[in-house]
């Protein structure tokens, strides 16, 4: 449910921060969303997980997440620049963090 980033400024934020909305879900695709090519974490515990992700940069494709936030809005966001790894951790009232790099 999260994922990481290859520089400090996407590491920061993949999901951009909606006022009083935050992060429900995170979905990561290998492609584009409509493709429906979801990727599954490497490890996936009940508060945190991670996904490797530097194969799909190595095959030529690119890595998209989509961010769902708890008004079930949602925003794509293309992840261009290689990234090698994506994090997510559940704190307290379950909030959702997603980190890439």
């Amino acid at each position: 449910m999260a994922a990481c980033c290859t520089s400090p400024a996407i590491a920061a934020g993949v999901c951009p921060a909606r006022e009083g909305q935050p992060l429900l879900f995170v979905q990561v695709f290998d492609g584009p969303p409509e493709e429906l090519a979801t990727l599954v974490p490497d490890v996936a515990t009940e508060r945190s997980g991670y996904w490797q992700l530097g194969y799909v940069y190595d095959a030529g494709r690119m890595v998209t997440i989509r961010c769902e936030y708890v008004d079930k809005q949602s925003v794509d966001v293309k992840l261009a620049d290689r990234v090698e790894r994506c994090d997510y951790s559940i704190r307290g009232r379950n909030r959702l963090k997603l980190s890439c790099h």
